[in-house]
């Protein structure tokens, strides 16, 4: 778990979505994109891996008949799971929003679908509310944006889901 700097981050998103073009150009299916949502440079650290390992396990489990490739790696972007799956890109969103909205950690992780051609899928494109923030009900994007709350609180959030999520399995 390395020191990162913003110019390692952006290089990470790049290649993480070269990355995904090259899956979607090579399988003609859509892709899953799973990162944790943890604030700040130090994207990839033992408690956003343990998330994405648990949310990971999750995905494989819910898609498993429908995996056509899997990869899981740890950037500057913190960890990436991606996957490619035989499947409607619009069910695959919809069982992602699942994960996102229903599962304890559901809110500590972005799961974003693209379809064959390379198109984001969006809630709002399947006729569901915007992802509200976790802290307040704003929409999660302008506080992101924003940088409306401080990090200090959103990793707080995290790690008392986290430790929820721990205590409920007996852990």
């Amino acid at each position: 778990m390395s020191k990162y700097t913003i110019e390692d981050l952006l290089l990470a998103k790049e290649e993480r979505v070269n990355f995904q073009y090259e899956l979607i150009d090579k399988y003609k299916l859509p892709i899953v994109s799973m990162r944790v949502n943890y604030p700040g440079i130090s994207k990839d650290n033992e408690l956003s891996r343990k998330i994405a390992e648990i949310i990971k396990n999750e995905l494989i489990s819910k898609f498993k008949e429908n995996i056509v490739y899997k990869d899981y790696k740890n950037t500057a972007e913190g960890p990436v799971f991606t996957l490619v799956l035989k499947n409607i890109a619009e069910e695959i969103k919809r069982k992602t929003v699942d994960v996102e909205e229903n599962h304890l950690l559901g809110r500590c992780v972005d799961i974003d679908v693209y379809d064959a051609q390379g198109n984001g899928l969006s809630r709002t494109s399947l006729g569901l509310p915007s992802r509200k923030c976790f802290l307040c009900e704003d929409k999660a994007q302008n506080c992101g944006r924003s940088r409306k709350h401080n990090i200090e609180d959103v990793v707080g959030f995290i790690e008392n889901k986290y430790n929820e999520y721990m205590l409920q399995h007996n852990i």
